[in-house]
């Protein structure tokens, strides 16, 4: 019988080796299609941009994806807190006090907000780092 332990071992080591593979696939394409490419073609200064640039694209790519997992997560699990189903009644409550509806309203869209802050962040980050690595790409198009 397999443990809870081994399940988890077995998982990590899965996605570990999913997104590992994914990886390889990405760089082998990255350079059969870009990279050498422009080497053959004595674009050396094209070619370090590239070098330098999609790496902090790749980069970005995956901090952005982490921060979209991370709302994803943090807002599912915001569904297991009572006091947001309790503030939802009062919501939905006809003969509530209007200062209580909205007491729980705003409460709700705290706990919301404050679940998406470190997600958000990320996305941001990421977002960031995509934009930059694709300046650093087409830097010499960009200078003229």
């Amino acid at each position: 019988m397999s443990t809870d332990k081994e399940n988890k071992f077995i998982n990590k080591y899965f996605v570990f080796l999913f997104f590992s593979i994914l990886l390889l696939i990405i760089l082998w394409s990255v350079v059969n299609e870009t990279l050498l490419p422009l080497y053959r073609n004595k674009e050396y200064d094209e070619f370090l941009y590239n070098v330098f640039g999609i790496p902090i694209i790749l980069l970005g790519i995956s901090i952005f994806a982490k921060g979209g997992l991370i709302i994803c997560r943090n807002t599912i699990k915001l569904f297991d807190d009572p006091q947001l189903f309790n503030n939802y009644e009062i919501i939905r409550d006809k003969m509530a006090i209007k200062e209580d509806i909205k007491m729980a309203r705003t409460e709700n869209t705290k706990m919301l907000f404050s679940t998406w802050r470190k997600g958000s962040f990320l996305l941001l980050i990421g977002s960031l780092l995509i934009i930059c690595g694709g300046l650093i790409i087409n830097l010499k198009k960009i200078i003229g």
